[in-house]
């Protein structure tokens, strides 16, 4: 069973939990995402097939068999994924999900609490979606070999495994050069009490828990990498820490949402980095594979 798997198995609740170790070994390795519904029977995607969990271990296509996810179910199971303080977790769950042990997502859904146009938290929470994580080392090497000391951009929809893609490439860097990861969600490292439960890099600095723009500032400052690496580009202080570091001479590794080159440039938080030509290289994924890597620059 992988590791990520594992820490997953330590939220779910019981009956849940109990099946899922009852699947094969193939198929618990294969394990993409876990779903509880409440009421609702729990789905389990392998390969990216959505099918439905048995209560004796097994998958079916048949609702009627499955597990059902109970009000106390997911109940216990998020109050396991806030680490029992919603108050703690409250900005994670604001924005739809909480990263737990392992470096994987939870994905959390239910009333919404608002103040104004802001979403404050989440109540009556209805769902929870946990994606298992996982390691794949290799499958950036062809990108990284075409473009060693570029920056580089990855880009895809939510699933395409930007974030996979991204630790990989970091680790290949980081075994070659000076190299610092802010992980603000604590997906690319999955630091466990100081210590990277992913390999980054033998030569990577790890600032865990960062906000991103505040954690590439503070790394420019104090930890002098030739590259820094950071996941999903979001808002203008993220592009404008970037163009700062950049305009320093350091190398980026980053990802942002996008389905496509021309979607990308669209977005007005990356405008200023296609502008000043930040990034040499887009990198275009679809389920986990490479569908095209767009050189932006001569140099």
């Amino acid at each position: 069973m992988k590791e990520t798997l594992k820490a997953v198995l330590e939220y779910l609740p019981q009956p849940v939990r109990r099946s899922v170790e009852a699947l094969p070994l193939l198929q618990q390795d294969t394990i993409q995402e876990i779903r509880l519904r409440c009421g609702r029977p729990v789905t389990v995607t392998v390969s990216g097939r959505d099918q439905f969990l048995t209560p004796e271990g097994g998958l079916t296509l048949r609702s009627a068999e499955s597990l059902t996810a109970s009000r106390d179910d997911l109940n216990r199971s998020f109050q396991a994924v806030v680490s029992y303080s919603v108050y703690s977790h409250e900005q994670d769950v604001a924005e739809g999900y909480v990263t737990i042990k392992g470096g994987c997502r939870v994905g959390i859904c239910g009333t919404a609490v608002r103040l104004g146009e802001h979403l404050q938290n989440v109540r009556a929470v209805a769902g929870l979606n946990f994606r298992i994580a996982g390691a794949y080392p290799g499958i950036a090497q062809a990108v990284y070999q075409q473009s060693a000391g570029r920056s580089v951009l990855i880009a895809g929809p939510v699933g395409s495994g930007k974030t996979t893609f991204l630790r990989d490439l970091a680790r290949l860097t980081g075994n070659t050069r000076r190299t610092a990861v802010v992980d603000e969600r604590g997906e690319l490292a999955a630091v466990v009490r100081g210590m990277p439960q992913n390999d980054v890099g033998v030569l990577t600095d790890v600032l865990d828990g960062y906000p991103r723009a505040a954690g590439i500032l503070t790394a420019l400052r104090v930890l002098s990498p030739a590259c820094i690496v950071c996941d999903e580009i979001s808002t203008m202080q993220d592009a404008d820490a970037i163009l700062q570091a950049a305009g320093c001479g350091v190398q980026f590794l980053a990802s942002a949402h996008a389905g496509s080159l021309e979607a990308l440039q669209e977005r007005p938080v990356l405008r200023p980095l296609f502008e000043a030509e930040v990034f040499s290289d887009v990198v275009l994924l679809q389920a986990g594979k490479v569908r095209a890597l767009r050189r932006l620059t001569k140099s």
